[in-house]
């Protein structure tokens, strides 16, 4: 049951990507497409590469390596989108960066995730996602609702316009809902029984993760002259993944909740990192970030 809810929060959070499209939005990227390229291999190529070589260098449970390589297979989302908002950064970019790997992700997951098998699958198992199965139920709950709420948005502006907010803060509450009854539902419920001691040995890898991708953006920004607000959205999709797809490529795909794990110890803290980074790359924002969430 609460896979099928992790399921449909996901195909909700797409559809909300969707609702947000506009031709003019992606007009410039599509003339001067080098920053969204960049954009996609660095998440496509380099960050798994990045996780591939830190889950080998510490040496970690072979599951959780797993659950890392999951997670780096997977695009960004609204949580990404949302801090590229909120700081005034490349918005579109950030957008264009979610839906082309969305799309991509179709191929590109069961590529990576049985690369991750070959190497971390318990000995004596043969463990493999299909190519063309996964593709098809990657498309049904990720790219479809994207191309609905395009649809949507191109047919009925006004009440895409009227309904996005609210399908947006819907789908992170509900993201967050998800995120709580996996941490604390029984095993026999879906949950993930998740220990401290658990979190306590995940956490450094994914720390360690999370601010070498974060730092991609910075790095890449300076070697291909980028403006800070391509700077920060860079990071921050590197550096933030779609913990809802991680939870169910683990959890229904491979039927591993132990590699679910790590997605839900990386999603308790990169929200708060990623604005951190945000932050120290625009440091004006913060007085518009304690209007909007403190002051009046």
């Amino acid at each position: 049951m609460l896979d099928l809810l992790i399921t449909a929060v996901l195909a909700l959070i797409m559809f909300s990507i969707g609702l947000s499209l506009k031709s003019k939005d992606f007009h410039h990227l599509l003339l001067h497409p080098r920053t969204l390229l960049i954009g996609l291999f660095l998440q496509l190529i380099v960050l798994p590469s990045l996780v591939f070589a830190v889950v080998a260098a510490v040496e970690i449970e072979p599951f959780f390596a797993l659950g890392f390589l999951v997670l780096a297979a997977c695009p960004g989302g609204l949580s990404s989108n949302f801090i590229s908002y909120l700081l005034r950064a490349n918005t579109a970019l950030a957008v264009s960066l979610t839906v082309c790997n969305s799309l991509l992700c179709m191929f590109t997951v069961p590529f990576i995730v049985n690369l991750a098998l070959a190497r971390y699958a318990p000995v004596g198992t043969t463990a493999q996602l299909p190519l063309l199965a996964t593709a098809l139920r990657i498309c049904l709950i990720v790219v479809l609702p994207v191309l609905l709420g395009m649809l949507v948005r191109y047919l009925l502006p006004r009440v895409a316009k009227r309904i996005q907010p609210y399908a947006r803060r819907g789908a992170l509450a509900l993201l967050a809902l998800v995120f709580i009854l996996k941490l604390f539902a029984p095993v026999h419920e879906g949950g993930s029984a998740l220990t401290l001691t658990e979190v306590g040995y995940i956490l450094p890898v994914a720390l360690l993760i999370n601010v070498l991708a974060l730092s991609l953006g910075r790095l890449c920004g300076l070697l291909f002259r980028l403006g800070k607000d391509s700077q920060l959205t860079l990071g921050v999709e590197v550096g933030i993944q779609n913990t809802s797809l991680a939870f169910v490529i683990a959890g229904t795909f491979l039927g591993n909740e132990q590699a679910l794990k790590p997605a839900l110890v990386y999603a308790m803290f990169t929200f708060f990192t990623a604005l951190l980074y945000g932050l120290l790359l625009k440091p004006e924002m913060r007085g518009r970030l304690y209007e909007e969430f403190i002051g009046s």
